[in-house]
């Protein structure tokens, strides 16, 4: 989910950030191919910067990316 984030530059001022990736994560433990709609209801977190359209996208590629659909090679790993 964070490399998806950042990826996706769904970071800005990194205050909701935090909250952002943990309902994430609960969200793709219980589905792993959440829609749009799905995740907007799943990620009740109100960001001031607005990201909202990268973060969806953010979401769903974090799904492709525990599929084992997709890698993401532009962000560094968690931690880093």
């Amino acid at each position: 989910v964070q490399q998806a984030l950042v990826a996706e530059q769904a970071i800005q001022c990194g205050f909701c950030t935090p909250g952002i990736a943990i309902a994430a994560a609960a969200l793709l433990a219980s589905n792993p191919a959440p829609g749009a709609e799905e995740i907007k209801a799943a990620i009740p977190n109100l960001c001031r910067c607005g990201v909202y359209p990268r973060l969806v996208r953010a979401v769903e590629r974090a799904g492709r990316v525990a599929r084992r659909e997709e890698l993401i090679s532009a962000a560094a790993a968690p931690g880093i």
